[in-house]
Parts: structure tokens; sequence; C-alpha cells
């Protein structure tokens, strides 16, 4: 397979040399590329990547061409699998979803505006534009990972590799276009080279680009930051060096044998070309011990890295890199004849070195497998001692689990930004920062609209959305131009049970806006009892929870109650558990018994746990009623409050409560159906059936039944539902079945949201 030296927005050529304006032009066909790569969904995005992915894994097409590639380029066999496996693990679709929920917090909003907790308006990321990657060193792994981050914020990406680059980015590019059947990613990226130093072209590129994300040494980000205008936005990453720290505590727990073949694999891994490598190794102990930790550890180290490059064998090096190995090994026998140091190296190769130094000063090793060995008392000493390095300073891998923390809060004085278990310096984890920053946040930019948005404005990006994501809606209001005002809203069709029995698993996925995936499934029933399954994303279930949470705090639980949990779990139920999550959320503790347990056990646990408020579904908390005042054990209760699930507690069933009970207040848990969540909540002074509107998340319409006009306050009528805050599966004027009404006048609890009325069957 031929590989070609560059890639461009598609087609594969061999470009010797750029000029200025060939730049140009091509800066200029990037930003005309980048309103499409705006309108494309994420999740299109990251299941191309993950297919990409997979054909450099183990079996996969492009494995054994890349292998090959690498091999020709300098790695060996053993680095060229280890390193090709880093590309599956780090374009997986469960890996690139948890860094963007890591790393923007709140991803959806690359595809729509969404509503911010706590914020009053609006927020809509964009991508930056065209993002210009600065590629550093050999290893490719820096530079794919920069180019990913930058599809995944929508960006058209250009990537400028070093002259000592592999070249492996241009076959990853075929292999993406084969990938991408849309042709979409593979229009959006080139990556090109010239040589460094060529100041004409950077400045082309710098001041054509929207960002520019420098991987390389310090006089690179430098003169890059120096060519940028004022409206390029330029972010460095580099030059860094890591270190290691072995507490004591370590060594007596684990063992230097162990310690030691973490260290090798953190020092040998990429040759110390990652920023991330194992450069100095410190041992805090007592000074008494330091000679003798110090020299264990070489001896050990020496097996460890002997027995590393027996199964990852070093690679060519490059004469220059080759001297610099052989300077520090001539400048540790010179030490070592002046018992100043203690040191063991490969004695055929330059395959390996480690040197003690009782010197503690920091030293920055000259790669290739050089790991420097130092001794102090105390964390406060290397802290002194790499102070002088604040802001190269990158990882800390950590001997001793007990210390890491310890060791983040004085070592992020010098500036270190990562914290790790030794042995894993070099195995970032998805999702986590960089050098101290999200890069990601770097390449979006924040729109907000600064307020609160109307129902109106809710209302109609829910429908435009459904109509664009979810085939059922796109049939269902086919026809429908975009709604603008309440008039259009009521001329949408009513969705029935079964239109969602029909549309939902099992019968069809068609409506859901995307893949089901990062959520949950709950049953719900429709005529005939035939089931069907809800489905939830993970931030659509934590919101209505939230919502049952306030209903229970704005009901009359607190910190002082202690609440049993008797609704039914399991079967795919949503009740006991959504319960569950929203208790958390609330002071109150939870006692998680259920209704399948005997009502003697239930009433063990009233006692034990000194339960003051209960919740169930009426049918239960009858029969746990019932059962108490047969014991006649009523009197050594503290039942104070009773929370029912089902929309209409009956007048007979609260008498029962109160009788039984010694006069508990009895409030629902809120007016809530699997299909649209909660969408009413109680306060003290709502009486049998009666529920504030949770207006931020929910609209209510009442209808006659016969007409399906909407009915005058107080008017009894059908109730419709809209879920404003459920995207995955949106529920769009759904036909209840309940009965209701209206209510005049304002709360005495001064709550603004309008308070309607089931009505019994």
């Amino acid at each position: 397979m031929k590989v070609y030296n560059s890639y461009i927005f598609g087609d594969c050529r061999d470009i010797r040399q750029w000029t200025a304006a060939g730049l140009e032009q091509m800066f200029k066909a990037a930003h005309n590329v980048s309103p499409q790569l705006k309108k494309v969904s994420s999740d299109y995005i990251i299941s191309v990547l993950d297919e990409t992915g997979r054909l450099f894994a183990e079996g996969g097409r492009y494995r054994s061409i890349a292998t090959e590639f690498l091999c020709a380029a300098g790695y060996s066999p053993e680095k060229a699998t280890v390193s090709l496996n880093t590309v599956p693990q780090l374009l997986s679709a469960a890996s690139l979803r948890k860094r963007m929920n890591m790393e923007l917090f709140i991803p959806h909003a690359l595809e729509v505006p969404i509503e911010r907790s706590g914020y009053e308006g609006i927020v809509r990321a964009y991508p930056r534009g065209v993002v210009l990657h600065i590629g550093a060193g050999n290893s490719f792994y820096g530079v794919l990972h920069s180019l990913v981050i930058g599809f995944l914020t929508k960006n058209v990406n250009i990537v400028k590799l070093s002259s000592s680059d592999t070249g492996f980015l241009n076959m990853f590019m075929q292999a993406l276009k084969e990938t991408d059947v849309e042709g979409i990613l593979s229009a959006a990226a080139a990556v090109i080279s010239w040589k460094g130093g060529s100041r004409e072209l950077e400045e082309t590129a710098v001041k054509n680009a929207d960002v520019v994300m420098v991987w390389g040494g310090e006089e690179a980000v430098k003169a890059y930051r120096s060519m940028a205008p004022v409206n390029v936005k330029v972010e460095g990453f580099g030059p860094e060096t890591s270190l290691g720290l072995v507490y004591e505590s370590a060594i007596n727990n684990e063992g230097m044998r162990d310690i030691a073949e973490r260290a090798a694999r953190d020092a040998s891994l990429w040759n110390q070309a990652s920023s991330a490598s194992l450069n100095t190794l410190y041992i805090i102990a007592p000074a008494a011990r330091h000679e003798e930790y110090a020299r264990e550890f070489v001896d050990c180290a020496a097996d460890a890295f002997a027995a590393f490059s027996g199964r990852f064998p070093q690679g060519r090096l490059f004469p220059e890199e080759m001297e610099k190995v052989e300077k520090a090994r001539r400048q540790a026998a010179e030490d070592a004849g002046r018992g100043l140091a203690y040191y063991k190296c490969s004695a055929e190769d330059t395959g390996w070195t480690v040197i003690y130094e009782k010197d503690p000063e920091y030293r920055v090793s000259p790669q290739n497998r050089v790991l420097y060995v130092k001794t102090v008392e105390t964390l406060e000493k290397v802290l002194e001692l790499v102070m002088p390095l604040k802001g190269y300073l990158q990882t800390a891998g950590v001997a001793g689990s007990i210390e890491r923390v310890r060791t983040m809060e004085v070592l992020e004085a010098a500036g270190v930004s990562r914290i790790v278990k030794l042995g894993k310096m070099l195995e970032e984890a998805a999702g986590s920062p960089h050098d101290g920053v999200f890069p990601m946040m770097s390449l979006v930019k924040w729109i907000p609209v600064e307020e609160k948005p109307s129902q109106l404005d809710r209302i109609s990006r829910l429908v435009s959305y459904a109509q664009l994501k979810s085939p059922f809606y796109a049939k269902h209001l086919a026809g429908i131009d975009k709604v603008i005002s309440m008039e259009d809203f009521r001329k949408l069709p009513f969705l029935s049970k079964e239109d969602v029995l029909k549309n939902t698993p099992p019968e069809s996925n068609s409506m859901l806006t995307g893949p089901a995936c990062r959520g949950i499934f709950f049953a719900a029933t429709g005529s005939g009892e035939k089931p069907g399954y809800i489905f939830y994303d993970q931030h659509e279930y934590e919101h209505t929870c939230r919502r049952i949470a306030y209903n229970f705090q704005a009901a009359g639980l607190d910190d002082s109650d202690i609440i049993a949990n008797l609704f039914t779990a399991g079967d795919l139920r949503s009740v006991w558990l959504s319960f569950e999550k929203a208790v958390a959320y609330t002071k109150a503790v939870s006692v998680p018994a259920c209704s399948q347990l005997s009502t003697d056990k239930i009433i063990e646990y009233l006692k034990i746990f000194r339960v003051t408020a209960i919740a169930g579904m009426p049918s239960a908390v009858v029969k746990l009623a019932e059962a108490v005042k047969q014991s006649g054990v009523s009197s050594s209760l503290n039942i104070k409050k009773i929370f029912c699930g089902g929309k209409y507690i009956k007048e007979e069933d609260i008498r029962l409560f109160r009788d039984v009970f010694r006069e508990p207040s009895v409030k629902s848990i809120g007016y809530i159906s699997a299909e649209a969540g909660a969408a009413g909540y109680q306060c003290p002074h709502c009486g049998v059936g009666v529920y504030h509107l949770f207006s931020d998340s929910q609209f209510i319409e009442i209808v006659s039944p016969e007409t399906g006009e909407n009915v005058s306050r107080g008017e009894k009528g059908e109730i419709i539902v809209t879920c404003l805050s459920k995207k995955i599966m949106p529920v769009i004027r759904y036909r209840t079945g309940d009965r209701g009404r209206w209510l005049r006048g304002s709360c005495r609890c001064g709550r603004e949201d309008p308070r309607f009325e089931i009505l019994p069957d």
C-alpha cells in the first residue's frame, strides 16, 4: 500500500514543496468546508472514528500494513504493536463519549442550544472553525489525539507534521476515508509537512487558522504565539518533563522489585520521547536508608530494564542520540569513581541506563531509556528541588497509593498537572485534563442567549429537533413548518399511547432521535397491558429524579426524615429505582425496602430505623396500614408523612392512613408518567389530586376529548402533556387519558407555577 506524504481534504498526494500561495488556497478551502461540518451529528463523527480505530486493531485490515510501515520508520516490531494498540483504545466509541462528557461537560450543546442548571438562559457550543495542529517528535499518538478532538468538536483540521514524524497520520486518513461513507470527515482534514523554520509558511498558516494547537518544544510554542494575530488562539503543549516518587511505605508494602518494574515501563515504553515518560525518580525515606534503598532500586531496575528490553527492543537510534546516552554514562562512571554515584547499564549497547546520583538535583534525561535516581527525606524537599522547573513539569508517577492526594497538594505549587500510579504514567485516562486544562474546551466557543427561554421557545426547539432527528416525528409532523406561535403548536397532531408503543422498542426505534446509549429503559403499558419500553438518556433521567426530589421537599420531606421505599422493584419498573435516586438528592435518609417483602418484615424495618415517612403505591400502603391496625403496633411507629404514587389518592385510603398512623400528612410523589417524566408536584397546600406544573420542563394542555380544542380555565377535559426536557425520545402533545382542569387563582405557598387538578376516573 502506498502512503503519500500529504492528504488534502480527501485527496492523497506527494507534495515535496509548499508555497505561501498554496497554503493560502488550502486554508481558504478549509474555511469553505466549515459550515457543512457544523451540521454533522456527533453520533456520526464518533461512529466513523470508532470504525477507523477497529481497522488498526489486532486482526483489522490495516494492522499488518501499519506494522510494516512503522517498522520501516524505525520502530521495533514490539513498539509498533504497543503503539498501534493505542489507536482503537483512543477511538472506541465509549472512550470518545466519555472524553466529550468529561471535557465539554455539556457536549449536547454542540448539537442544539440547551439550558444549563442554575443559568438563566441558554448556551450553544460552536466549533472555532479551522484548527492548525503542529505535531512534534516521532510518536504519532499526540498529534492523532489532537486531530481526534478537533473532529469531535466539529472543526476542520489541518495537521502539520514534524520532519521526524513517521507519517502514520497520512495512512490513518486514508483508512478514515474508507469508513466515512458520507464523505464528511475525510473532506474536512489535511495532513501536510514542510521543513521547520520556514517563517513565511508558518506565518501564512497561522494567520489563516482560527486555533493553533502546538505540540512541541518551547521555541516552537513561542514562535507560533509571536506570529499569531489577536483573533487567532494559540494553545501550547510542551516542552515538559515528568518525575517519579517512591515512598518508604510503598517499598515496605509493594517491594522494590515491583516498583522497579513499573518504573522501567514508564521510562522505556516510548523511549522517554513522551512528555509523560519518567526522567528522574525520587526515593523519599530517612537519610540513614538512602544508600541502601538507592542501590537496591538500581539493582532491581537493571533486571527490569533488561527484561523489558528483551520484550520491547529499543529500535535504532541516530548517532547523536547514542552520543547523548554515552555522555551520560561517562559522567556516571566518573561520579561513581568519586563515590558520588552508582549505576548499571546494558554493556553491549545503549539499550538502557540507570544512574543513582547522591546530588538530589532534578535531571532531565537524555532520553532513550536513561533513568536518574535520587534520594531525599521529605516531599517538601522534592518541591524545593523541582520549583525551578515550574511550567515544565507534567506527570508525577507515585508508588504509595495513600500518598497520591498529598503529592498533588504539595507539587501543584511546582506546576505538576497530573498524578498517577507509577507504571501508569503513559496511560492517559479518557477525559483527563492535559497540562492542567481540557484541550477540547480550546476548540469550541460558547455563545449564550442571556434570557430564560419562554415556553414557546422550548416548544419550537423541541418540535424542530424531533422533526430532524426522529424518523417517527419526521412522518408524524410531515408538512408542518417551524412552530413560531402557540396557534401553530395547537395544530400539531396528538400523540397516542398506541403511537408510543408502535414506535418504541420492541416494535421499533423510530421515535428515538439517536442511538440508545448512556441511559436506561423503563416499561410502560398501553391498551390491553401490551408492553412498551421508554428510554431516557442519563441526563434526562437525572433531571426527572431531581424533579421527584423537588416534589418530596416541596411536600414536606426534610432532613429530619427517614423514609421507607415501599414501591415495587424490578421488572423494568421505574418508580422504585427513581425514588431511591430522588431521595439521594434530598436531605432525608432512605430505607430501601420494597412492597414484595412481607408486611411483618416491613414493620420490623419501620421499627428498627425509626422511620418517619413511607412512600409507595396506595395499594401497598393500604396493605401495610391494615396489617399495622390488625397487629396493634401503631403506637410503636412514628410515621408522620406518607407519599403515594399514582395520580389520584382515594379519600377512603387517606382516612385509613390517618386513622392508623395518627394523622400523618398524605401527599403524592408527583404527577409522573414513564413516557413524559415528572410533570407536576405538590406543595403543603395542595389537596387531593392538585399539582403545580413543572413549568420549566413540561407543558400541559387540557382539551375537549370530542373537539381536541383547549378548554377554558376551570373547565374539565383531557390532559395533554409535552415534555420539554426529553430529547432522546420526544413526547409532544401526548394524550395521557387523564381527566383534569386548570385551577384559578394563586397558591398560598407563593409559587408561581400554575396549578391543575387530576379528577378521579
